[in-house]
């Protein structure tokens, strides 16, 4: 496809719509809401089969929320935890992004590190925590950190595999235009693998969530999975769904923030192929 046929088809796609509603994907979201809602008030109120101190009542979580959000000091563990993951993923992405690059390089470095690269993701990072304690102490460098190893492996394995989807026919025209390996890399293999990458993002940003609430579990003075380890203890099980709530909604949103990043700037992306979540409705 030329260029002037890609902002053509740019153009096309931005002009207004008159969508169908019924057939939004969003409606069946939300027509989901009212199922589990009503299948959770059966369970716990209605029939009591679930005790309370495993799932508490739907009206007891709801209550619970202004007492948690209004808490002394909760705005303080939010920016804490958001902090430690924002700081993580920047931390591990940077670095998967720039050894993806690295090793597809070179043939002789993707075969000498790849396989232990590959090993050290089999290494869960809950055991990690302690030893990262014991180097970095119980600041919020550790969970940093510790965000940063969850998070690293999704975008370099998908920036090493993106890479390499660059067609033959395309690399090969680079060389005869006597283009460097560097001029390769940023005009052709790595525009092609953008929308594989932006695929790393979003699992490379959930993991990082799930290094920053695991680090926070084992040794920390703050934060909201500090909270979730104090509600727990206290057997306050409604605000301990409350976090699991927020939790949920950071995950959202941070989710639609790269997807969005991508809708906008990828524009070539192959939807078929790599990213079915980007398909137009």
């Amino acid at each position: 496809m030329t260029r002037t046929e890609v902002m053509a088809q740019i153009a096309v796609d931005s002009s207004p719509k008159k969508k169908n509603f019924l057939r939004s994907p969003y409606l069946l979201t939300l027509a989901l809401l009212p199922i589990i809602l009503a299948v959770w008030w059966l369970a716990t109120t209605v029939t009591k089969s679930v005790p309370a101190i495993l799932l508490p009542t739907p009206e007891s979580v709801w209550a619970a929320f202004p007492r948690v959000l209004g808490a002394d000091g909760f705005g303080d563990q939010v920016i804490r935890t958001l902090t430690e993951i924002a700081g993580g993923f920047a931390l591990g992405a940077s670095v998967g992004f720039f050894l993806g690059v690295l090793l597809s390089s070179s043939s002789r470095l993707r075969a000498a590190y790849l396989p232990f690269l590959s090993a050290l993701e089999a290494i869960p990072t809950v055991i990690l925590a302690p030893i990262i304690i014991a180097w970095i102490g119980f600041g919020i460098e550790g969970k940093i950190l510790q965000a940063a190893i969850a998070c690293f492996y999704a975008v370099f394995i998908t920036t090493l595999s993106g890479l390499g989807l660059a067609e033959p026919n395309a690399v090969a025209l680079m060389k005869s235009l006597r283009a460097s390996k560097w001029q390769t890399m940023v005009k052709l293999r790595i525009p092609t693998a953008l929308p594989v990458i932006f695929g790393g993002l979003q699992l490379g940003a959930t993991t990082a969530i799930i290094g920053a609430i695991v680090s926070e579990f084992i040794g920390a003075t703050g934060g909201l999975g500090y909270l979730m380890l104090r509600y727990r203890s206290s057997f306050d099980t409604a605000a301990y769904w409350v976090i699991i709530f927020l939790f949920l909604v950071i995950g959202l949103v941070v989710y639609l923030t790269i997807w969005y990043i991508e809708k906008r700037f990828v524009f070539w992306r192959r939807i078929e192929v790599t990213r079915p979540d980007l398909e137009k409705q």
